[in-house]
């Protein structure tokens, strides 16, 4: 049985990936040192807790590899007609999409795994809370990415064009872990970044945070999600800009 046009275009994704050594140190060490330093931190000082220290730590992957690397990678297929031609293969819109941004969320996960063994392996009394905010998390930034590389002209540009929504991001995540979970206001949930700490900040059960509170975290990522997503419908170019 044929494989659908989405797995395809992700498997095709993961081998130039593979292939491309620049991109694949960029793109996996430097979210992974980062968020490694944030596990080091933690253990020295233990001031965060692991549900904070988590936020942190997914907050850098969701904005540098899935986001940053994802936009990267739309543009780069689209300079070099890719894009075009997987649209004229008759695949979906959301299928081409998919398949190309897939291989950075893949990336991520991975990288989210060797951070969880450098943290001692341990797991969140509830699991359920982490899993949305890695999944809406994933959906946000792709969501994002896509929007991005419209504006994106060249792929050596798209470091410029990520830079503020990737620091909104990281900001958020950082003004929330300096903020008592109780004392984090609806409003603030706007940001992704708090939002994705509040829910590993309920999966470790850290105190200030209870069931309501991290399904409005949920509520806010997915909102946010679904607000750009008619944005980048209207916003994605499939054709090499001039």
């Amino acid at each position: 049985m044929r494989a659908p046009a989405w797995a395809l275009i992700t498997g095709a994704e993961v081998r130039m990936l593979c292939r491309s050594v620049p991109a694949l140190v960029m793109g996996a060490m430097l979210p992974a040192a980062l968020g490694l330093l944030i596990v080091w931190a933690e253990h020295d000082t233990g001031r965060a807790g692991r549900g904070t220290a988590t936020g942190l730590q997914l907050a850098v992957l969701l904005a540098l590899t899935t986001y940053t690397a994802g936009t990267t990678t739309l543009v780069a297929r689209r300079s070099q007609s890719v894009l075009k031609r997987l649209r004229l293969s008759g695949a979906s819109d959301t299928a081409v999409l998919t398949g190309v941004l897939l291989p950075s969320a893949l990336l991520m996960l991975m990288q989210g795994a060797v951070m969880v063994v450098a943290g001692g392996g341990q797991l969140p009394g509830r699991a359920w809370a982490l899993v949305i905010a890695v999944a809406a998390g994933l959906l946000v930034a792709g969501v994002f990415a896509v929007v991005t590389s419209a504006w994106t002209p060249a792929p050596e540009l798209a470091q410029l064009t990520t830079a503020p929504l990737a620091l909104a991001f990281l900001g958020g995540a950082f003004w929330a872990a300096g903020t008592p979970a109780s004392e984090v206001e609806w409003w603030m949930l706007a940001l992704p970044g708090v939002a994705v700490t509040q829910l590993t900040r309920l999966g470790w059960d850290e105190p200030g945070i209870g069931t309501a509170g991290g399904l409005a975290a949920a509520a806010a990522l997915v909102i946010a999600a679904a607000a750009v997503a008619p944005l980048a419908v209207r916003a994605v170019r499939w054709d090499p800009r001039p």
